[in-house]
């Protein structure tokens, strides 16, 4: 004799025991509400930072509320308003409108902000916004900074390199000077295909090596000098060894076996 299906009630009465809540359609648990909850008021709340931000720049275009306009982005907090600046950064026409954008991610400082600053001054287009980032950085807890920064040394672009060690100077944290050793000469692989004369791939290594292959396309390495890393490590130590890493290395071994270095961040 067939099972007569649950009523409504009993499955909901079920439902419930076990601590599922009815919620949009659906039977949950306390904590997938919660989350959602949680999604709901994030979108709003930048929603609502982006609907802000775009009446102030409209505001900014009036000669009556210019200057009011961009105080209050200057001034801005609100994290949540921190992708609305990062995608205004990149769309907007105004060289005005970007440096402000970059002042107001600098005065929310969160973790995010931070991170969107570390993008600007390393792949913004405009030199202004990269050199504003970059004031604005110097600011900022070196623990959120100089990783990255590090990471960006050993890349295989030298613009990129170049722009993160500008950013370590600033920044002035001695634990970079290490890896800006190591990234104060590369060296790059051009191969190049003998049948059309073009460039098809470049490969990096810091201060040395190369790139062995047989026949076919023919390869030639090419070593760069990275101006503003020197001029990053000549700033962090107050010595200068020029392009000569050997002696930059040899001084460094000996800071390390000095019992009075002090690696902590200049004051």
């Amino acid at each position: 004799m067939p099972v007569a299906a649950a009523s409504p009630s009993a499955h909901a009465q079920r439902m419930e025991s076990l601590g599922y809540q009815r919620y949009e359609g659906a039977w949950r648990t306390s904590q997938e509400i919660s989350l959602m909850k949680q999604a709901d008021t994030l979108t709003a709340g930048q929603v609502a930072a982006r609907q802000q931000l775009e009446r102030l720049r409209r505001d900014l275009d009036k000669p009556a509320t210019a200057e009011q306009a961009a105080e209050q982005i200057r001034g801005m907090h609100d994290p949540l308003a921190v992708p609305a600046l990062s995608q205004a950064i990149q769309a907007e026409p105004l060289a005005r409108a970007r440096l402000l954008y970059v002042e107001a991610l600098a005065h929310i400082g969160t973790a995010d902000a931070v991170g969107t600053l570390l993008s600007l001054a390393l792949d913004h287009p405009d030199r202004e916004v990269r050199w504003q980032a970059t004031e604005q950085l110097e600011q900022a807890p070196s623990a959120q900074v100089v990783p990255p920064l590090v990471a960006a040394l050993a890349g295989p672009h030298n613009d990129r390199i170049n722009r993160a060690a500008a950013v370590l100077g600033r920044v002035g944290d001695r634990s970079a000077i290490e890896p800006l050793i190591r990234a104060l000469v590369t060296t790059h692989v051009v191969v190049t295909d003998p049948g059309t004369g073009g460039q098809t791939s470049a490969t990096f290594t810091p201060g040395g090596g190369g790139l062995t292959l047989g026949g076919g396309p023919k390869t030639s390495t090419v070593s760069a000098q990275n101006r503003q890393v020197l001029e990053a490590l000549t700033a962090l130590t107050e010595v200068n060894y020029s392009w000569d890493q050997a002696s930059w290395q040899a001084w460094w071994r000996g800071q390390q076996l000095s019992p009075e270095t002090d690696l902590r961040r200049s004051p």
